[in-house]
């Protein structure tokens, strides 16, 4: 990914308006990559929008939050922070340098390494207190970008952290996902409610469904005495949403732990035993996984094959491990009915079997795989095909077929014929 959205080169620009003609005010950049987005859409089970009407709100808190909460129940899940004038998400998870940027990885805990994926602007500043100064086409193209050119991978929920309001970046988020599902946050105070109801009037205008209320900062449970002592008035959420006709999702109690990790990079420590944020959120979460159930594993479609060929300019790579982008054909009735390239998905322990899963790949040509990554892809059901052959994708699939056609019922993996190249 480029540092700045314009295109321009890093080295002058820094994300830097000052310093980049591209980010100059006027300056309009083309929308590109539809493509992109939509075979990263393609792949992206369910896409919630957590907003506020104001800001103060905890909106933030609870979607990193709810983010590492669905992350821990083995799901996989991205969270994409779009408040590109007040980035938080990286500061409150204690995220520094990316170990992969194409691929939103950080160095996380174990039980989240797998399953949990994050983007935010400050990845890209060379300097996290330099203010953002973009205009709304600027913003538009970096949502775009986060989404064309970030390699998600298949995933259960992307969670998406707006500014608060109804301005350019929620407004983009709309027109480049307009599946996705919003989530609004609001405090008991009359002053945050009534803003609110504008980030209501905003989903019903462009056509947004809207997952629910959660009331943030609704409470304090004392900690000698355990008496809850309301902060505000409460129960202000719950009206506001059965006035409006949408769900009321539930309270979430102020808790100092919450705001003391999250202000020094902690979040990731916490557990639902440790806190009464989280535990006020699992019902949220339990509410929210029974109205947007997690993918359920692909179901292949009997007699077809689907083939995937890792490539390097063209052919197939000398090594798995190095492709520049995978080829996947399609084959129904013994011939290609669909193919497709995309880009070469993260190679993490144990992760590309089950991309491959995912996309539906029967079959996998791989040079140079050793033999405890054949062995995952092998328990995935994918017949690994080794060998370097030099042929174009669609020659080396139409000479599998051709044997497979000639040895009915034969493995390409455990085939002599198939294995030479």
């Amino acid at each position: 990914m480029s540092d700045c959205p314009s295109g321009a080169d890093p080295k002058s620009c820094g994300a830097d308006p000052k310093s980049c003609s591209g980010c100059a005010p006027g300056q309009q950049p083309v929308d590109s990559g539809d493509k992109e987005i939509a075979r990263t859409l393609k792949q992206i089970r369910h896409k919630i929008l957590v907003m506020s009407g104001k800001g103060g709100v905890g909106k933030s808190s609870v979607a990193v939050n709810l983010a590492l909460a669905l992350a821990r129940r083995g799901l996989r899940v991205g969270l994409m922070d779009v408040d590109l004038h007040g980035p938080n998400v990286l500061r409150m998870l204690g995220l520094t340098d990316p170990l992969d940027l194409m691929h939103a990885q950080f160095n996380l805990p174990p039980d989240l390494f797998d399953y949990l994926r994050v983007v935010s602007i400050e990845m890209l500043m060379k300097n996290r207190e330099q203010a953002v100064i973009w205009r709304g086409p600027l913003k538009h193209q970096l949502i775009r970008q986060f989404l064309s050119e970030v390699q998600w991978g298949p995933l259960d929920y992307l969670v998406i952290d707006a500014p608060p309001g109804t301005g350019d970046e929620p407004m983009s988020v709309a027109q480049t996902i307009p599946e996705a599902h919003a989530l609004i946050v609001t405090t008991p105070q009359e002053i945050s409610l009534a803003d609110v109801r504008k980030s209501i009037n905003f989903c019903q205008k462009i056509n947004m469904d809207i997952l629910g209320l959660v009331e943030n900062m609704s409470g304090y449970r004392c900690p000698h005495c355990g008496e809850a002592i309301p902060l505000f008035k409460s129960g202000g959420a719950q009206k506001t949403a059965q006035a409006a006709k949408v769900p009321y999702l539930g309270a979430l109690p102020f808790d100092p732990k919450v705001v003391e990790a999250a202000d020094g990079g902690e979040l990731m420590q916490l557990t639902e035993k440790d806190s009464q944020f989280f535990q006020g959120l699992r019902p949220i979460v339990d509410y929210l996984l029974e109205i947007l159930p997690p993918n359920a594993p692909r179901e292949r479609e009997p007699g077809v094959l689907k083939f995937a060929l890792p490539l390097d300019d063209g052919k197939l790579a000398a090594k798995f491990g190095e492709a520049e982008q995978f080829a996947l054909l399609t084959v129904k009735d013994g011939a290609v009915v669909e193919q497709e390239t995309i880009p070469t998905p993260p190679h993490e322990p144990g992760g590309m079997p089950e991309i491959l899963e995912d996309l539906g790949v029967t079959h996998v040509f791989a040079a140079g795989l050793g033999e405890k990554a054949r062995g995952l892809m092998e328990h995935k059901g994918i017949q690994v095909i080794p060998g370097n052959p030099q042929d174009a994708p669609e020659a080396l699939v139409k000479q599998c077929l051709e044997h497979l056609g000639a040895c009915p019922g034969a493995n390409p993996g455990g085939c002599s014929q198939c294995t030479t190249a």
